[in-house]
């Protein structure tokens, strides 16, 4: 009985001429070039025309990051601004006088600095001012030494101007410059 089918199938398939596969004739390169390009020009044609083209006018993912990174430069601005306010001579002690009673001592000149640095598109400080009396004393120079160490991630854009102030009572309250009302300060 398989025969039977097989020889019935052979004879379809010959009465109808075998798989057609297209033209029987062989195309020339220039043919085939042709034939590409057209499929490319309807395929472009289909990309800029679909839901999925990508609009490319905003800020890539990459050009985000590279953009200046309030968060990292806080944070790298406290750890300076602690180093500062630990140095030698900034913060009052009380000292005894003869009798043992505590008093104290005439050390620390002011309480607080304003530092104003500038920073380039690497990341590193390219200029930094402190506010007088601390603009040329050794705790400035201290405090000087501490917030140019500071490496902020590269950037893209212009250079970038930050205030930060420093506590030099010990009591530990540095932080940006409050300027008109920004609420991204602390």
């Amino acid at each position: 009985m398989e025969q039977r089918y097989f020889g019935l199938l052979a004879l379809a398939v010959v009465a109808c001429g075998g798989p057609s596969y297209g033209s029987n004739t062989v195309k020339t390169p220039d043919e085939l070039i042709a034939e590409q390009e057209q499929l490319g020009d309807q395929q472009l044609k289909n990309s800029r025309n679909s839901a999925d083209y990508a609009d490319t006018s905003g800020p890539t993912e990459d050009e985000k990051q590279r953009q200046w990174d309030d968060k990292q430069a806080d944070l790298e601005l406290h750890r300076a601004a602690r180093s500062a306010e630990s140095c030698p001579e900034s913060v009052t002690e009380d000292e005894k006088d003869k009798k043992g009673k505590k008093v104290k001592s005439t050390k620390a000149p002011d309480t607080k600095t304003t530092v104003s640095m500038v920073f380039q598109n690497d990341g590193h400080v390219k200029s930094l001012t402190l506010t007088a009396p601390y603009d040329d004393n050794p705790v400035g120079k201290c405090v000087e030494r501490a917030m140019k160490a500071v490496i902020v991630p590269a950037y893209t854009g212009p250079e970038h101007n930050v205030e930060y102030e420093i506590d030099l009572t010990g009591g530990k309250k540095s932080g940006p410059v409050k300027t008109g009302g920004d609420s991204s300060d602390k």
